[in-house]
């Protein structure tokens, strides 16, 4: 059976051949790149985690305490961390996968919109998102969470600071973030990354007595171990998917570009097939016209793709998809086609028969070009196979129902 992993690898190397012969393009440098860095992260088996929340609700603490070591910087103070940070994880023995955990921005910096912006591009790469709270949501993070579900990514709800709430207070807090009237349905968590100092009192044997404030140690069990689960059971679709939709982007981007660069040879090719097609209609015989106008404007369309590089399939696809292909349009010239034919033969005649039909069919040719580039480009994924792994890992996973944003309401807590 393959795994989620090895076909979206097959995927990607597609991908990463089919675009080797424009390597040298300056203009899809980063894209290239972007491909690269895909192909490194799944060779590697590199899994992301990334903490997402305002400012002061302990994500570095968070972190800190997962790794057992202090190796993000926290404080007192609002924006410690000022850029995104990574450590490497090791969660366990018998884990096959490197995890990366990556600290990112607070959303409600003052003056910090470059920085949330970060911290965005972070959770749109990551694999898993830990949302850090530290009471219940606030208006902000309610709607920084309705557009974090629009990513279609795994969410964990970290309730931080949970040595200051007693169990009770807990518990009504979970109640009113799970409320259904908010629609977030995701899966809380509490711990406690840095809790606060108590006094412990000492009882010497030379009888003095000593009272000394320490900080009990990091209440991490919860979270640790609901990862660990994660990275057993889900880690390798989850990645395989992540890398999926980021490459179905970077082919949009790379199409994009491909548009763009030949512009002026795609418009030049569509006035020339357009002029074609019309003195080739109006001079065959009425009848032949129809068999030759789909010839052409088929060879129109094979011209675009071999000038864009793009691979057999999409061409299959925009021609053959019964909802979004391009046969209406080209089923809507013909009709016109056989319209104009009709129209010229009762009101002119003799040679309005063809110069008619024909100026209707170049015109109809032209029209196409605006109408194929988004069509082609929706198609560009099917070409490589990655809408079929994309479709099979979503029912395979039931990621599609658990984790997309469905019917997001616009409440407010």
């Amino acid at each position: 059976m393959i795994t989620p992993l090895a076909e979206a690898e097959t995927v990607l190397n597609r991908c990463w051949d089919h675009w080797q012969v424009v390597a040298n393009r300056a203009d899809l440098k980063p894209e290239l790149r972007a491909l690269a860095g895909l192909r490194k992260r799944l060779g590697s088996r590199l899994f992301s985690i990334a903490v997402f929340g305002l400012v002061n609700r302990g994500k570095s603490a968070v972190l800190n305490a997962l790794t057992g070591e202090a190796r993000l910087e926290v404080g007192p103070l609002n924006g410690v961390t000022q850029q995104p940070q990574s450590v490497l994880w090791q969660p366990g023995p018998g884990i096959p996968w490197r995890v990366r955990l990556i600290d990112t921005p607070g959303l409600n910096e003052v003056e910090g919109e470059a920085r949330e912006q970060l911290a965005w591009d972070v959770a749109r790469s990551a694999d898993l998102i830990l949302f850090v709270l530290a009471a219940d949501l606030t208006q902000l993070e309610y709607q920084a969470l309705l557009e974090l579900r629009t990513l279609h990514k795994p969410i964990l709800l970290v309730l931080n600071k949970s040595d200051l709430y007693s169990e009770a207070d807990l518990q009504a807090i979970r109640t009113q973030i799970s409320r259904p009237q908010l629609g977030l349905g995701l899966e809380i968590v509490t711990v406690a990354a840095c809790p606060k100092p108590v006094k412990v009192r000492t009882h010497w044997p030379d009888g003095r007595i000593t009272i000394e404030w320490e900080r009990p140690a990091p209440q991490m069990e919860a979270l640790r171990g609901r990862i660990v689960q994660i990275l057993q059971t889900e880690a390798g679709s989850l990645l395989a998917l992540n890398v999926l939709k980021r490459l179905d982007r970077i082919q949009a981007q790379i199409l994009q570009k491909q548009w763009q660069h030949h512009a002026g040879f795609l418009d030049r090719w569509s006035k020339v097939c357009s002029l074609a097609k019309g003195l080739g209609i109006g001079l065959v015989p009425l009848g032949l016209d129809l068999l030759l106008a789909p010839l052409l404007d088929g060879l129109w369309l094979l011209g675009l793709c071999l000038r864009l590089r793009l691979p057999w399939g999409v061409l299959r696809g925009a021609l053959g998809s019964r909802q979004e292909g391009l046969w209406r349009p080209l089923l809507v010239n013909s009709a016109l086609l056989l319209l104009a034919e009709g129209l010229g033969s009762w009101l002119w005649g003799g040679w309005g028969s063809g110069l008619f039909p024909g100026l209707v069919a170049g015109a109809s040719l032209y029209r196409l070009g605006s109408l194929t580039p988004p069509v082609l480009t929706q198609f560009t994924t099917r070409g490589f196979g990655l809408e079929e792994s994309l479709k099979a890992l979503l029912g395979e996973e039931k990621l599609a129902t658990k984790r997309a944003a469905t019917a997001l309401p616009s409440n407010s807590p």
